[in-house]
């Protein structure tokens, strides 16, 4: 009996210095998280796209007009040069009334461009974002008006059929010197529409309806000039990098 207890207790004694001195397995690094999202935020973007000076003008733009048999789209919208080292200029006459588009639909993008009221305080024009719908005067779309004394404000085109959440106006009138360039950045994600002119944020509309379409440009009467007229493509959201989840190894607790 006491040599079996014996025998016992040695067995025992060997297998607990046995699995003390098997190394411990190593712990799997838990694969990276939200996988697809990084994905998606790496997909690649197109670079800026030039819609004055990227070769032939008339390629990027449709002409729509009041008296379309009788217009000559050379005449009410013309580009001429800047003059030495400056950007080309896009000139529109005001008569008859109408817009140029894109060839292009957009959804989430950010359009920029300069305008100058070369001499008249009460010039008018606007632009067209989510542009839809037949090609008429006026289309489907959402207007951000550049007619001097109430530049800035935004507002669905009356009676398109187009819808927002609400509109935009500024407080105050913006302060727009004749014969000067004045800077408009306008960024369009998921139907909505944040205005920015002269570095000055002035609102967003929401709840765009459509929220995708054309950029236009109107001719509303009154000689009005564009230069470097530039659109870009957004993600549909923010770029948010994701954070890192590599879970660290365990530690195995040494045996006595």
């Amino acid at each position: 009996m006491l040599l079996l207890v014996g025998g016992l207790a040695h067995f025992v004694l060997g297998m607990s210095y046995a699995n003390a001195q098997e190394p411990a397995t190593p712990t799997k690094l838990s694969p990276p998280q939200n996988l697809e999202k990084t994905t998606a935020a790496t997909k690649k973007i197109p670079g800026p796209e030039k819609l004055l000076n990227g070769g032939n003008f008339w390629d990027h733009w449709k002409y729509i007009s009041e008296e379309e048999k009788e217009a000559n789209r050379n005449v009410t919208w013309k580009v001429v040069s800047g003059g030495k080292d400056q950007p080309s200029i896009l000139i529109c006459s005001g008569k008859p009334y109408g817009y140029i588009r894109t060839q292009k639909s957009y959804e989430n993008f950010r359009f920029s461009m300069e305008w100058m009221y070369p001499n008249d305080p009460n010039a008018n024009s606007g632009i067209l974002l989510f542009t839809s719908g037949p090609d008429k005067v006026w289309p489907k779309a959402f207007q951000v008006q550049l007619h001097r004394p109430e530049a800035g404000n935004v507002f669905p085109t009356p009676g398109s059929g187009a819808k927002s959440a609400n509109g935009l106006s500024p407080a105050t009138p913006l302060d727009l010197p004749v014969g000067k360039w004045h800077k408009c950045v306008l960024t369009c994600r998921k139907g909505t529409i944040s205005v920015m002119i002269n570095g000055v944020k002035l609102g967003e509309v929401t709840g765009c309806d459509p929220s995708k379409g054309a950029i236009a440009l109107q001719s509303e009467g009154s000689e009005i000039h564009f230069r470097n007229l530039i659109v870009e493509i957004l993600n549909p959201e923010p770029v948010v990098p994701p954070k890192s989840t590599v879970s660290k190894p365990e530690t195995t607790p040494k045996s006595n």
